[in-house]
């Protein structure tokens, strides 16, 4: 038996080539990432309108994603159930700040007899009062559960302190916030944003000209009447607050967030913070998760990512633990920030980050259904075609004295933000 380890070989050149928009009669931008042998597709239908455009009412929505699929003037939730199972398909509804996305996975087989139904879906919703109730209903239960886990109120603690009190995102939901939702103001939130102006579409997967032809008839044809909507103006300016602790007594371990100020996608600075991060706790065999995982046993997994919105950027470091290791672990991630501040990455060591952000970029854009995640990631995030070219090239060029200068002008430990949920000891 051969008991010797296959070579290990570096990324060869390549990049990645977005597919250019068709634009529909009616100047939908309809974007194609075709590819595999099987012959299903994934259609996803974006429109501006999320969470933030949402607020005061922050779940209206979440409630109108939802109760689309609950009939429509024609069909009722029962047939529209009923057609997706029988034709093997299913749909879907997804918010984002500032988007809502409405996606049908389908054979292209049935894709004639499951594509009319979400199109009367976004096009024709009634959200009927019973469904609505229920689910209204089914959501306070939900939430009543949401406030009892540690992770989700850490969550909603440090959206408080690290923007400010009226962040549209920054309190945990309650019952009667759910309450004062209702169907009018779910018809009001779809007549607003539910229209041409505001849309672009994605269909991927294993299509054909048939089913390009499907999609214009269906979504390429309404008058855009209505003005692009603009984006709701959300104050994210940083509170003075840097700690906060969330008390909850029964919790039988504490969560931990910690957040830094950063940088929106387009920011030049951006991807040799995000290459900074991944080597503080970006994948598995990252600093934090070796010291306080691997080393230390106070945890098993902690992550820092870069997370990047339309407006701004930030630093996210989180973790679960037993409740003694809480002020440790803090006291840990200062120390690993404050070392990538002062010393520069090996050459070992950055090559080890290249070579798993060179690989997470190709298996996120290795099918047609991940490059359409991309693909939607200009419109939900404010990416370009060239981002992720860009990105492989920053990744390929960074040097050990580039990061440490990044490092320096924006792991500040004075501008850390920590939030635990749950017991201290």
């Amino acid at each position: 038996m051969n008991k010797q380890r296959p070579a290990i070989y570096p990324f060869k050149e390549f990049s990645i080539d977005y597919p250019e928009p068709i634009i529909m009669p009616n100047g939908v931008r309809l974007y194609v990432a075709a590819g595999g042998e099987q012959e299903v597709n994934r259609l996803d239908v974006i429109h501006r309108g999320g969470s933030f455009e949402a607020a005061p009412h922050r779940l209206v929505a979440q409630f109108v994603a939802s109760q689309l699929s609950q009939g429509t003037g024609g069909r009722s939730s029962q047939d529209i159930a009923e057609c997706f199972d029988y034709n093997g398909a299913w749909s879907n509804g997804r918010v984002a700040y500032h988007h809502t996305t409405v996606s049908l996975n389908s054979l292209n087989r049935c894709f004639d007899k499951t594509l009319p139904v979400v199109r009367d879906m976004i096009f024709d919703p009634v959200f009927p009062q019973r469904e609505f109730e229920v689910f209204r209903n089914r959501s306070i239960a939900s939430f009543q559960v949401s406030r009892q886990r540690v992770k989700y109120m850490a969550g909603m603690e440090m959206a408080r302190i690290f923007f400010n009190d009226d962040y549209p995102l920054a309190s945990p939901v309650t019952d009667e916030e759910i309450l004062a939702v209702n169907t009018e103001l779910l018809k009001q939130f779809h007549r607003k944003y539910f229209h041409a102006a505001n849309r672009m579409v994605v269909l991927s997967g294993g299509v054909s000209q048939r089913e390009i032809d499907m999609v214009t008839e269906a979504f390429g044809q309404d008058a855009a009447t209505e003005p692009v909507s603009p984006y709701a103006e959300v104050n994210h300016r940083h509170s003075d607050c840097h700690f906060s602790f969330v008390e909850m007594n029964n919790a039988v371990q504490s969560a931990i967030q910690i957040q830094l100020p950063a940088v929106k996608r387009t920011h030049p600075d951006y991807f040799n913070l995000r290459i900074l991060v991944t080597a503080l706790g970006g994948y598995f065999g990252a600093r934090l998760m070796t010291n306080l995982r691997e080393e230390k046993g106070y945890t098993y997994g902690i992550y820092a990512s870069l997370l990047g919105t339309l407006e701004t950027g930030y630093v996210s470091i989180s973790t679960e633990c037993d409740c003694a290791y809480t002020e440790a672990i803090i006291d840990e991630v200062k120390k690993e920030i404050e070392l990538l501040r002062n010393e520069p990455l090996s050459q070992h060591e950055l090559e080890l980050v290249k070579s798993n952000m060179l690989g997470d970029l190709v298996k996120n854009n290795d099918t047609p259904f991940n490059m359409a995640n991309n693909v939607g990631g200009m419109e939900l995030y404010g990416i370009y075609p060239q981002y992720f070219n860009d990105h492989i090239a920053a990744i390929r060029a960074v040097t050990p004295e580039a990061l440490l200068d990044v490092a320096r002008r924006y792991f500040i430990p004075e501008e850390l933000y920590v939030v635990v949920a749950g017991r201290m000891k």
